[in-house]
């Protein structure tokens, strides 16, 4: 995996700043915008998503969860 000007790059998929993913089994109006990538203590890129319509509701979950489809998928939304 290679970081790069705020994405991630993992396998030709990506990871960067506006990007929208649903959780797995939810439907698609309750999607999360990506605000924020970090890099953790542990050296793992984390992505903090913040919920559409109520933007005060955080969350921080490691990038390789974030594209594994078992747990998230990306949404084709307009904001």
């Amino acid at each position: 995996m290679e970081r790069c000007a705020g994405m991630l790059r993992s396998r030709e998929r990506q990871v960067g700043l506006g990007d929208k993913f649903v959780k797995a089994g939810d439907s698609i109006e309750r999607w999360w915008e990506v605000v924020h990538l970090m890099t953790a203590v542990d050296g793992i890129l984390h992505a903090r998503l913040a919920f559409h319509g109520k933007e005060s509701e955080l969350r921080t979950i490691a990038v390789p969860a974030l594209l594994d489809d078992k747990y998230w998928r990306a949404a084709t939304v307009q904001s």
